[in-house]
C-alpha cells in the first residue's frame, strides 16, 4: 500500500490474499481496502488501525472482514511500516483467515489446546511485543476456573519499572519505550513453559502466569527475573535504587478454593508489589 496516499491504495496483493478475499489487486486498487469492512467489522478495531497508521506505528488486529461473494471472515491482519531514506514509503499487510481457529477452539476440550488457540488469535501489545491485557484477562479467568475446579494451583507475578517517571524524564518519551520492550525481552525470556502467559499488564507494569508452582520456588524464581532485568545494565543515573534499570516484583500462588475470587488473587499479588517497591525495588515480595 502506498504510504504517501492517505486512503492507503493498494499497489499490489499476492495470489494468496486475491484467492482468500476475492478481489484481485485491481478491483483493491480501485475500491480501496474500505471494501473489506461490513456490518459485522468493529468500528473500534478500524479506529486502533488508523491510529497506528497516523503514528506510522506496526500493529496486529483481529478483525472481521468480508469477502468479495459476501462471506465473511475472520482476518489476523499485521501492518507494518516500510521506510525509505528516513520516508514513510509503503504499508505492507500481512493476512491471515483464522475462521477455522475459532471454529476448533470452541470445540477443542484440552485446556492446553485452548490456550494455544487463543493465542493465536490475540493481538499482542503493539509497544513491547507482549500479549494484550485484555488477552491476559481472559486467559486468567480461564486458568483460575480450570485450578479451582482441579485443585491445581496457579502463579500470578506482577512486575513494575522502579523509578521509570525520573527514566523518561531524564531521556525521554521514546527511550522510555525502547527500555519497556527491552525489560519485557527480559521478562518474557525467563518463562519457557508453553502454558506460561507474559503480558504487558499497564503502562510499566508486566503480568506474568503459570501454574502448578509453588509459592517458595515461585518467589525465587522472580526474584531471578528481577535479577535478568538488572544484569541488562540500561542505564539510569537518577535512579534512587542503583544506577541501572530495576523492577520490583509480587507474587502469589494458590490452590483456589470454592470460596476464593480471582479479585482476592490479584489484590494480593498488587498488595505484593507493593512491599516490594516500598522496600527499593529491585526484588521480588509475597
Amino acid at each position: 500500500m502506498d504510504a504517501a496516499d492517505d486512503d492507503l491504495s493498494v499497489v499490489f496483493a499476492n495470489p494468496a490474499f486475491e484467492a482468500m478475499t476475492g478481489y484481485t489487486t485491481r478491483e483493491l486498487r480501485e475500491n480501496g481496502l474500505g471494501v473489506l469492512q461490513g456490518d459485522s467489522t468493529d468500528p473500534r478495531t478500524v479506529r486502533e488501525m488508523a491510529e497506528s497508521i497516523r503514528q506510522g506505528e506496526p500493529c496486529e488486529v483481529l478483525v472481521q472482514n468480508y469477502r468479495k461473494d459476501g462471506t465473511n471472515f475472520w482476518n489476523q491482519l499485521r501492518l507494518i511500516p516500510v521506510e525509505e531514506k528516513d520516508r514513510l514509503t509503503w504499508w505492507i499487510g500481512v493476512a491471515r483467515d483464522v475462521g477455522e481457529i475459532r471454529k476448533l477452539q470452541d470445540r477443542l476440550k484440552s485446556r492446553r489446546e485452548q490456550l494455544k488457540e487463543a493465542r493465536l488469535l490475540a493481538p499482542d501489545d503493539r509497544l513491547t511485543g507482549l500479549r494484550s491485557r485484555t488477552f491476559f484477562d481472559e486467559l486468567l479467568k480461564r486458568e483460575w476456573s480450570v485450578c479451582q475446579r482441579e485443585g491445581r494451583s496457579i502463579t500470578l507475578f506482577l512486575f513494575d519499572m522502579d523509578f521509570f517517571a525520573a527514566y523518561n524524564e531524564t531521556f525521554g518519551r521514546k527511550a522510555g519505550d525502547s527500555c519497556l520492550r527491552l525489560a519485557g525481552r527480559a521478562v518474557r525470556a525467563a518463562f519457557r513453559r508453553g502454558s506460561d502467559v507474559v503480558a504487558r499488564y499497564e503502562g510499566q507494569r508486566f503480568a506474568c502466569m503459570g501454574s502448578d508452582m509453588e509459592q517458595g520456588p515461585a518467589l525465587e524464581f522472580a526474584g531471578r527475573i528481577c535479577g535478568r532485568v538488572r544484569d541488562l545494565s540500561l542505564p539510569h543515573p537518577h535512579s534512587p535504587g542503583g544506577r541501572f534499570v530495576t523492577v520490583g516484583g509480587g507474587v502469589v500462588t494458590r490452590v483456589p478454593g470454592k470460596d476464593d475470587t480471582l479479585e482476592g488473587l490479584i489484590e494480593d499479588c498488587l498488595a505484593a508489589l507493593a512491599r516490594a517497591k516500598i522496600a527499593g525495588g529491585n526484588r521480588a515480595s509475597e
